[in-house]
């Protein structure tokens, strides 16, 4: 067997090498993570716009997703409705009286369905990246 002795680590260097290696794997899946919750973010979305009804305007136009570092190691991607149309979402959900009042619309689940997407998308993801 061969060993490089010019690659050795001294006893004393150790704590700084060892810190470094840990720095350098924790960069490298904090990155994979936040790409994870990317995908999800945007599974999210294209599964509200499927199920989302066609006859709501420009609704799905205004889908949004906002994407920020909220502080160090704390990422977040939220899908959301832009205002005006944000004021559809419930009545989508979870039905609501017909403009006559004597009916009530069915309701259309299309944020269920992309939270349950998204859910799964990240279960995934992150199975792929620690094995789980």
């Amino acid at each position: 067997m061969k060993v490089d002795a010019s690659k050795a680590i001294q006893p004393q260097q150790l704590d700084k090498a060892l810190s470094e290696v840990l720095m350098d794997w924790y960069d490298h899946e904090e990155k994979e993570f936040v790409k994870a919750i990317d995908e999800a973010a945007d599974a999210c979305n294209d599964a509200a716009k499927q199920y989302a009804p066609e006859d709501t305007g420009d609704y799905k136009d205004h889908f949004a997703i906002s994407k920020d570092w909220k502080t160090k190691h704390h990422y977040k991607a939220e899908w959301y409705v832009r205002a005006p149309e944000y004021r559809l979402t419930h009545l989508l959900e979870n039905g609501h009286l017909t403009r006559d009042g004597t009916s009530r619309t069915k309701a259309v689940k299309h944020i269920k369905y992309g939270k349950q997407i998204a859910e799964k998308v990240m279960e995934e993801r992150l199975a792929g990246l620690w094995g789980g």
